[in-house]
């Protein structure tokens, strides 16, 4: 009798793009494959920005039917996206309109209310979120003081992955990992943070039933099942958060150069950069709160202590206005051009990647320079410049981070582990561990996606969530970067 295979889909939605991946089990390791990648980006009405759920529904339904045709029968699928977005539902299950983009502006102007009843440092006690006008609370309260109505229309609140698994499964449910970046449940969201909500006068009903990461919500409607053309297929509340699935990826006990002694940090690296470490509890200390650090919620129940960093946005949003320029450059190019930059006679500067001159779309190059003027620093003036002040900003953003959670756990951090799409730039990498002094262990680059795959296969029983980990170290190798070392070499993994 022949080995099982498992295979399954993990779809995984970025803030600028979305990709349907098939997922293979077989001989103790997982292999991630893509199957359609569509773009994701805001849609403009009214001066308003919204996501295209449809249009994304459709794009999934397309990748969903193109790993069947190819690649056979399916056991289940589970959707990731990025955190704090929602929609809401109406008495009758269906969706009262497009969600909102987290860069809408329709938050300008609320903060001020909102943080008279409910300061940011009570925020963070009460929910071990850091306060931020993109999260989901203040989008809450934004959205009824500008439509009071909605507490009568509006059944459930969805957030983004929830309501794609409602989409294909006909339930309602409020997964843990992804609620945890709202600022609407407690610390260790177990539940919902009842005095934030009855502060803010934001109803309760609109929560749906928490349930952990990992849990099997459903069968694939049987609309579905018949407009797909094949029969049941279990949906899957994975850890729903993107980066909940990233971390969940990460394969620790890989050691650091120091013999492994202190801990691992890990950065998320993609649109946004997520730079933190796994705790067994939330961490809600008066410093971690002055330093800008939050709290959410891994696979597992343990915490992710991190602070979000505006990542490569940065980049992608310089690129896209070069493009529309008619200049465009891809990924490669633009690290070819930062890699042969002669430093010492570049103008460099270092940027704050979260000030908020960089956080909404537009003419980034002038942003930065506008911003270099203000600070006092040269302004870079060709695009090589313009990448590498970009790319050592962020290298100088973790380092600040990962000192600052050295000393919150008053632990040295031996290694960091570097996943997402990010890693691909090998010379981010490389600024990293020069400007952190720490052995960086990057990959796996497919991170949400592997990890997605890793916690439905857990749903289904097929593996033990203590051996996640150990798979993924068994499946892929990882490339080590030294600090101040040019030299980069691939770990002889799977072994």
């Amino acid at each position: 009798m022949g080995e099982e295979i498992i295979k399954l889909l993990a779809i995984d939605l970025g803030a600028s793009s979305g990709r349907v991946m098939l997922g293979t089990y077989a001989g103790g390791k997982v292999e991630v494959e893509e199957i359609r990648r569509f773009p994701n980006g805001p849609v403009e009405a009214d001066e308003q920005l919204y996501w295209d759920v449809q249009q994304l529904f459709h794009e999934m339904k397309q990748g969903i039917l193109e790993a069947v045709k190819s690649r056979g029968p399916l056991q289940s699928l589970s959707v990731d996206t990025w955190g704090v977005d929602y929609g809401f539902l109406d008495a009758e299950g269906e969706l009262l309109y497009s969600p909102h983009h987290y860069r809408d502006q329709r938050m300008e102007g609320i903060a001020l209310a909102l943080e008279a009843a409910l300061p940011p440092e009570e925020q963070f006690r009460l929910t071990g979120n850091q306060s931020s006008t993109i999260n989901t609370v203040y989008q809450l309260f934004a959205d009824l003081q500008a439509n009071p109505e909605l507490t009568q229309k509006a059944s459930l609140l969805l957030m983004m992955p929830d309501l794609f698994n409602y989409m294909f499964s006909g339930t309602a449910v409020a997964e843990q990992t992804i609620w945890s970046t709202s600022g609407l449940l407690n610390p260790d969201s177990s539940a919902p943070a009842s005095e934030v909500l009855r502060r803010l006068e934001l109803p309760v009903e609109l929560i749906p039933r928490l349930v952990p990461a990992g849990t099997v919500i459903g069968e694939l409607r049987p609309g579905l099942q018949e407009e797909l053309g094949f029969g049941p297929l279990k949906i899957i509340a994975g850890a729903s958060h993107d980066t909940a699935s990233a971390v969940a990826s990460i394969p620790y006990g890989l050691g650091g150069s120091n013999g492994g002694e202190g801990s691992a940090a890990f950065i998320s690296c993609g649109t946004w950069s997520l730079v933190g470490l796994e705790t067994e509890e939330p961490v809600l200390s008066a410093e971690a709160d002055a330093y800008g650090f939050t709290n959410e919620s891994c696979f597992g129940g343990t915490n992710r202590l991190l602070k979000n960093i505006t990542g490569l946005w940065l980049l992608q949003e310089t690129q896209r206005g070069w493009a529309e320029a008619g200049e465009p450059l891809s990924h490669q190019e633009a690290a070819e051009l930062a890699e042969g930059l002669d430093r010492s006679t570049a103008r460099i500067a270092v940027l704050d990647p979260n000030d908020p001159l960089f956080s909404t779309p537009g003419d980034m190059p002038l942003r930065i320079e506008s911003y270099c003027i203000r600070t006092g620093q040269p302004v870079p003036q060709s695009r090589a410049e313009i990448i590498r002040t970009i790319l050592e900003s962020l290298a100088q953003s973790y380092a600040s981070t990962i000192r600052e959670l050295e000393t919150l756990t008053g632990s040295p951090i031996s290694c960091i582990h570097m996943v997402g799409g990010g890693i691909q730039n090998k010379l981010l990498c490389q600024l990293t561990a020069d400007a952190t002094g720490k052995e960086i262990i990057a990959g796996p680059v497919e991170a949400s996606a592997i990890g997605n795959v890793l916690v439905q296969l857990t749903a289904l029983g097929a593996i033990e969530a203590s051996k996640a980990r150990t798979i993924v170290a068994r499946s892929s190798a990882p490339v080590r970067y030294q600090p101040a070392l040019s030299i980069i070499h691939s770990d002889q993994g799977g072994q």
